[in-house]
């Protein structure tokens, strides 16, 4: 007669050992500096265009220039005919030697009538007369002057000079043309130091200040540069902020370029941040399970700027403390956890 025997037995190489906590992954609060950005459209623009215009009326003998041709400033870019400024000129020059002759002349008669009158040569009638001839003389005098500065000033125009360094635009005249006065010869555009033209929308209009940090992109180069203006109305037509970033063309960009732009709107230094995921949203608030000795504490906190899936918080925790990362949406306050991984 056979007895059987019943044995307890577990499988090999299981353990039993069962989990004390909640599994979770924690990760520590950073210290660092959380930065705030926009990226927005912009064109380039040159920071000097004028366009030079004729100043006086005048056949043009020479042109000196050309479109796309560089040119400094200062330098010649026509020659108008100066001969009727030049005549005008010696024709001034000549009418102020007469009337100084002439003055010196009516004051030594009026020194002499001076004399006379006392001695009572001759009539008071006759000293006015000397006296009012050198009054007209003075007057006709400081007009000749006049004249001269002005065949002068004339005379110095019928040379167009480039007033910046940079490269001409357009080109408006050719030899033999007769210009007057206003008419537009030239157009030059300054190349070495640029304006970006940028576009922010109306939600921005009271966060863009000047002296905001800019990083303007074109064709894969960047420059940087400050908030330099703004324009105080808003555009009719898109409501968009005009904002003016003043900089050197560093990479030789070309006027009438697109570039985006990457402005800090925010900079908060020394800012505690922990992964955006991190954070569980409580009938109480925003809350972090902060972890010690495997049990967890719910901290109600407050948060700022969020960057690259990291979110600023403000008050509530420390640097330095553990915080549940993945798991946190099955906790509550006092809850035993067991720690899977550390995130770095």
């Amino acid at each position: 007669m056979y007895s059987t025997a019943s044995f307890a037995t577990e499988a090999d190489g299981e353990d039993t050992k069962q989990p004390k906590g909640v599994p979770v992954t924690v990760v520590q609060a950073k210290m660092t500096t959380v930065i705030l950005a926009t990226i927005v459209r912009g064109n380039i623009e040159s920071l000097n265009t004028p366009q030079i215009a004729a100043k006086v009326s005048a056949e043009v003998m020479t042109v000196e220039a050309d479109e796309g041709i560089a040119v400094e400033s200062g330098q010649l870019l026509a020659l108008l005919d100066d001969e009727a400024f030049r005549l005008s000129e010696e024709a001034a020059k000549a009418d102020i030697k007469r009337l100084q002759v002439t003055i010196k002349h009516q004051k030594r008669t009026l020194k002499r009538d001076k004399e006379l009158i006392d001695k009572k040569l001759i009539s008071e009638s006759k000293m006015d007369d000397a006296d009012t001839a050198l009054q007209q003389s003075q007057a006709e005098l400081i007009s000749a002057k006049t004249r001269l500065k002005e065949a002068q000033y004339r005379l110095s125009h019928a040379r167009i000079l480039s007033p910046v360094t940079g490269v001409i635009q357009q080109r408006s005249i050719s030899k033999g043309d007769y210009v007057n006065s206003g008419d537009p010869l030239f157009q030059i555009v300054t190349t070495d130091k640029l304006r970006a033209r940028l576009f922010f929308p109306e939600t921005l209009a009271d966060v863009i200040e000047p002296g905001m940090d800019v990083e303007l992109t074109h064709d894969n180069e960047t420059v940087t540069g400050r908030v330099s203006r703004l324009r105080p109305k808003l555009e009719e037509g898109n409501r968009a902020l005009h904002v003016l970033v003043d900089f050197d063309n560093e990479h030789n960009w070309k006027p009438g370029s697109s570039a985006s732009a990457r402005v800090i709107l925010a900079e908060h230094l020394n800012a505690i941040v922990v992964p955006e995921r991190a954070l569980v949203r409580r009938p109480s608030g925003l809350v972090l399970y902060r972890v010690e000795n495997n049990l967890v504490t719910e901290n109600i906190v407050t948060t700022g700027l969020t960057q690259n899936a990291l979110t600023e918080v403000t008050s509530g925790i420390k640097a330095g403390d553990t915080i549940v990362l993945d798991g946190a949406a099955w906790l509550t306050d006092g809850a035993s956890v067991e720690i899977q991984e550390t995130v770095k």
